[in-house]
């Protein structure tokens, strides 16, 4: 086997770990790791995933270059962290809402950073099946939250993420009518929950 020459103080990427998984180098990709791990194998363990997160959120200086770890370190958040209240233990209700607050802050901090992630497709297998933009995908799991009268503590953090989406890609004049298309989306939301009332 020949070896590389080269300058000694190079950095190497490392490679990816089994199953394609980024090594675990940062901590979004240790999410991303941890998550796909548990679910394969020990899927109760939720501590690591809260320890994880609450991490990401201490350390604002960690950022994930890989845009493609972005969009699959929000689908993993959003898996964990917001999917968990909707069937969670109604027992553990105190700590799985402290999650999910710490869940919406970390999605809300990856789209301040990458506006452009809400409009990438899901990433998820590859069965050639079209997937929708993370926004359309995170939509009913938020409006979700905010139809559930038991999780009124997190409703503004909720209601706060709904209106960042719209204001990054307002502030972004190459996403202002995807802006807008969202806006619409949301009223008509809104206008269908309404008339349900009347």
């Amino acid at each position: 086997m020949a070896r590389k020459s080269g300058n000694s103080t190079q950095r190497m990427a490392p490679p990816p770990t089994a199953n394609g998984l980024p090594p675990p180098s940062t901590i979004a990709a240790q999410i991303v790791n941890n998550a796909y791990v548990n679910a394969q194998q020990e899927p109760g363990s939720k501590v690591a995933f809260a320890q994880l997160l609450k991490e990401f959120l201490n350390d604002p200086s960690t950022d994930e270059p890989s845009s493609q770890l972005n969009a699959q370190l929000i689908s993993v958040i959003a898996e964990a962290g917001l999917d968990a209240l909707l069937k969670g233990d109604p027992f553990a209700l105190d700590q799985l809402i402290e999650q999910g607050i710490d869940s919406i802050a970390a999605i809300k901090l990856s789209i301040l950073r990458r506006p452009h992630l809400l409009l990438s497709a899901r990433t998820s297998e590859d069965d050639g099946n079209p997937r929708p933009p993370l926004f359309i995908w995170l939509l009913p799991k938020l409006l979700s939250l905010l139809d559930t009268p038991s999780l009124q503590q997190i409703h503004e953090a909720v209601e706060d993420l709904l209106s960042t989406f719209v204001s990054v890609l307002s502030r972004t004049a190459s996403l202002c009518r995807q802006a807008m298309a969202v806006l619409k989306l949301y009223q008509s939301c809104v206008d269908s929950t309404c008339s349900s009332f009347c």
